[in-house]
């Protein structure tokens, strides 16, 4: 729409053209980018990743897509990461902070924590050329408690629909 305002004849002076043109496209790039934040965490397919080849942890891997339809694919290696979140447009997210029970509590639980000052890879999101291109990472501190960060473009929050559960 943008050219026409230039093309057509109209007695508007060149500097209202300008403000119109000036809207218009300003107006389509944040609808698009409303757009790509809200449907950014959408997933489309979701698969169990089998204990038996997930180091008898229970994983998830799910795909998304991005605003110009490129599937991401995200594997989260221990779903226990994975926590509600508040963020509109998704139902969960990989957890920036864990704090696992004592081995008095519950001993299988508490084998997941490494050592103070180790760090593990929790989800790996990869493109569609099957290349890393992030990773969300937790740092072991003392008693399970462990401090997530990420690196490179990880996905980090998931819009699951019902059915896919």
């Amino acid at each position: 729409m943008t050219p026409f305002i230039f093309l057509v004849e109209s007695s508007l002076p060149i500097s209202a053209r300008i403000v119109l043109a000036t809207t218009a496209l300003s107006t389509s790039s944040i609808s698009t980018a409303l757009v790509g934040w809200s449907g950014a965490p959408y997933v489309v397919d979701l698969q169990k990743l089998s204990p038996a080849d997930n180091g008898n942890i229970e994983g998830i891997e799910m795909t998304t897509l991005t605003l110009t339809l490129q599937r991401l694919v995200t594997r989260v290696y221990d779903a226990d990461f994975l926590v509600d979140t508040k963020r509109p447009f998704a139902k969960w997210e990989l957890a920036q902070s864990v704090q696992l029970p004592s081995s008095k509590e519950d001993a299988l639980m508490a084998m997941k924590g490494g050592a103070p000052g180790e760090e593990e890879t929790i989800a790996e999101t990869f493109n569609s050329a099957g290349k890393i291109v992030g990773r969300w990472i937790v740092r072991w501190e003392n008693d399970g408690a462990g401090t997530c960060r990420g690196t490179g473009k990880v996905v980090r929050y998931f819009n699951v629909h019902e059915e896919l559960l």
